[in-house]
C-alpha cells in the first residue's frame, strides 16, 4: 500500500441513516466499585460525601455516594461502546435534560439504554441524531436519564427528509 492509497480492510462506520429509530438499544452494564468513586470525586467533584466515608455516612445519603458527574461519565462510556462506536460520530452537540434520579452506590450495577429518537438533516454529508438516555440499577430503578443530540455524518442528506418515532 502506498501512501495515497486508502486502507478499505477495515471496519467501515456506519450512516446516520442506519441507525434505528425508535429502537431501544441495550448497551450493556458496569458495575462501580467504592475506590472509583472516592478517585473520580477526588479529581473532578471533591464534595465530602463523594470522598469521606465517615462523613458520608452522616449526610442526608448515610454513605458514599457517586457524583452525578461520575455517573454521566458511565453512562457516556456505555453509550460509546454500545451505540456510538459504530457509527460515524462527528460530535456531540447538545444536552437536555439531564435528571440524577437517585444516588449511586459503590456495589451498584448499572444498566445503560438509549432510543434513537430521530434522525433529521443537519447540513451537508451530516444528521442531527437525538437519543433518549437512561441508565437503571440493578434493582431497575432509574439513577439517570437524558437527552443528547449528536452530529453524525449522512450518506446524502436530503433536505426535508426526517426520521423519527
Amino acid at each position: 500500500m502506498t501512501s495515497g492509497d486508502v486502507d478499505t480492510t477495515g471496519p467501515r462506520l456506519l450512516p446516520a441513516e442506519d441507525m434505528p429509530v425508535g429502537e431501544e438499544i441495550d448497551c450493556g452494564s458496569y458495575e462501580v466499585t467504592e475506590q472509583e468513586i472516592v478517585e473520580f470525586a477526588t479529581a473532578w467533584d471533591p464534595q465530602y460525601f463523594h470522598v469521606d466515608r465517615d462523613l458520608a455516612e452522616h449526610s442526608d445519603f448515610g454513605g458514599l455516594i457517586a457524583s452525578g458527574l461520575h455517573t454521566a461519565s458511565i453512562f457516556q462510556r456505555l453509550a460509546a461502546t454500545g451505540v456510538y462506536q459504530r457509527y460515524d460520530v462527528v460530535a456531540g452537540k447538545e444536552i437536555h435534560n439531564m435528571r440524577f434520579l437517585r444516588p449511586v452506590r459503590a456495589g451498584d450495577t448499572l444498566t445503560c439504554s438509549i432510543v434513537i429518537r430521530s434522525v433529521e438533516p443537519a447540513g451537508p454529508g451530516r444528521s442531527l441524531v437525538t437519543i433518549y438516555g437512561a441508565l437503571a440499577n440493578q434493582r431497575r430503578r432509574p439513577v439517570l436519564e437524558l437527552h443528547v443530540e449528536s452530529l453524525v455524518r449522512s450518506r446524502a442528506v436530503e433536505q426535508g427528509a426526517v426520521r423519527s418515532e
